[in-house]
């Protein structure tokens, strides 16, 4: 990697995937005369075929930065800008589909009180794989029900879980049988060398794959996030407490996540319906 590039990502507080994208990127850009470079030259760059709109949008973010850091805040490209699609519906948890769900677990055995105690605590905290895999059993508050965890670009946030998420997990805590020296909240479980380690990010997402290929319908860690987002707003949370619980820096996420809610949960909330109900 190009000496450059390597003090870029170093000097900017990029989550690590964000620094895996730009560098897929910018390893490009440092191969052409982008010194040289308008608007238009940076614009057909980024505007490939293969690179969707969020695509070319992240990829002209990661260009305009390194070209300000790298050459100043004044260059003819600094002024290319592309307008970015909004995403179409993602996938997200429903309720039926997590009943389903933990209904899969034994949880008279370890591996099944481990698994259905991940999957309650993905969907009462909406914390990612990667946040899910690095909860410390230190960072659990019993007794208040929260879960401290370095979410994405390195801040620590709470995650909040229900009492009925606090009896799952004092069902696993009672399995629980860690390797000396290991705090992870979820451990593996496998008769191998990796016995009581800390279950990794890969490991969590196996499982949900594993999961999947059992029920009718599609399953990712991500997808609990948002149906996190979903659930919650279904269940009357104000957007600007699912937002907070959430994580999220901006309104503006939480009604991107709950864009998989359909019109027909305005039912309950009708005018009439509320009228005849409140005159009877």
């Amino acid at each position: 990697m190009n000496i450059d590039l390597s003090n870029f990502l170093a000097s900017h507080a990029y989550s690590d995937a964000t620094k895996v994208t730009y560098a897929y990127v910018l390893e490009e850009l440092i191969e052409q005369s982008f010194e040289e470079w308008g608007a238009g030259e940076l614009l057909s760059f980024v505007k490939r075929e293969n690179w969707g709109d969020s695509m070319q949008y992240v990829a002209l973010n990661a260009c305009k930065s390194f070209i300000k850091w790298s050459r100043g805040a004044i260059h003819p490209a600094l002024s290319a800008k592309v307008k970015r699609g909004k995403p179409k519906p993602q996938r997200a948890l429903t309720v039926d589909q997590l009943i389903e769900l933990l209904a899969l677990f034994d949880t008279y055995t370890a591996l099944g009180a481990r698994n259905q105690c991940i999957v309650a605590v993905a969907a009462d905290t909406g914390l990612r794989v990667s946040e899910l895999a690095s909860i410390l059993l230190a960072n659990v508050d019993l007794e208040h029900r929260t879960i401290l965890a370095k979410i994405k670009g390195g801040q620590w946030k709470y995650g909040i879980y229900s009492p009925e998420t606090a009896a799952i997990l004092d069902r696993w805590l009672s399995y629980r049988k860690p390797a000396d020296g290991v705090n992870a909240l979820f451990i593996s479980l496998k008769e191998n060398k990796r016995y009581g380690k800390p279950l990794t990010k890969s490991g969590i997402q196996s499982l949900f794959k594993r999961c999947a290929k059992k029920l009718d319908f599609k399953i990712s860690p991500h997808d609990c996030r948002r149906g996190f987002a979903t659930m919650s707003t279904r269940n009357g949370a104000p957007s600007r407490v699912v937002q907070e619980a959430g994580r999220w820096s901006n309104i503006e996420m939480v009604e991107r996540y709950t864009r998989t809610i359909e019109a027909e949960a305005i039912q309950p909330y009708l005018p009439m319906h509320n009228v005849i109900k409140f005159r009877g």
